[in-house]
């Protein structure tokens, strides 16, 4: 009879966090694309129009201040539009930003490379919309985003009769 001696062997076998492996593909994969592409870091800031002063816009009052006094004490309005009723609707904005980024282009083809860029700017205004009524009186003052502002403002479409 032949005795077979069965050892067990222990192996210290550590386990990995979870996630470890995928981070390890990832920075993998990022260095490859690193080596055959390029990154680009930028730094951009973007200022338009000169914002209105808030104290300025505070000693308006509604159905006293007219269309003449508001011009003086605040200038020129970037958008001028006629809403419902015959209103007259100014508005008043500005856009002081900072952004920094990075932007990593990998080529797909020899020698052929494409690039697009698009930015509204006047989506993201700050601003004041003021809305005057037939007699040229304030009535309303909105702070916020021009965009959503002028949403609440804007004239309906006429009805088709």
């Amino acid at each position: 009879m032949r005795i077979v001696r069965c050892s067990r062997r222990r192996t210290n076998l550590a386990r990995r966090p979870p996630g470890q492996g995928i981070a390890r593909s990832i920075a993998v994969l990022l260095a490859a694309l690193a080596c055959s592409s390029c990154v680009s870091f930028t730094w951009q800031r973007t200022v338009a129009f000169e914002p209105v002063s808030a104290d300025a816009v505070e000693s308006l009052r509604a159905e006293q201040s007219d269309v003449r006094e508001v011009l003086g004490k605040l200038g020129a309005p970037i958008y001028v539009w006629e809403g419902m009723n015959r209103e007259t609707v100014l508005a008043y904005g500005s856009l002081n930003e900072r952004q920094v980024g990075f932007r990593v282009s990998v080529p797909v083809f020899d020698n052929m490379s494409a690039s697009l860029s698009y930015d509204d700017a006047a989506r993201r205004l700050q601003g004041y919309v003021l809305v005057f009524d037939a007699d040229d009186k304030l009535r309303i003052v909105r702070a916020g985003l021009l965009r959503d502002l002028a949403e609440i403002v804007r004239a309906r479409p006429a009805t088709v009769e």
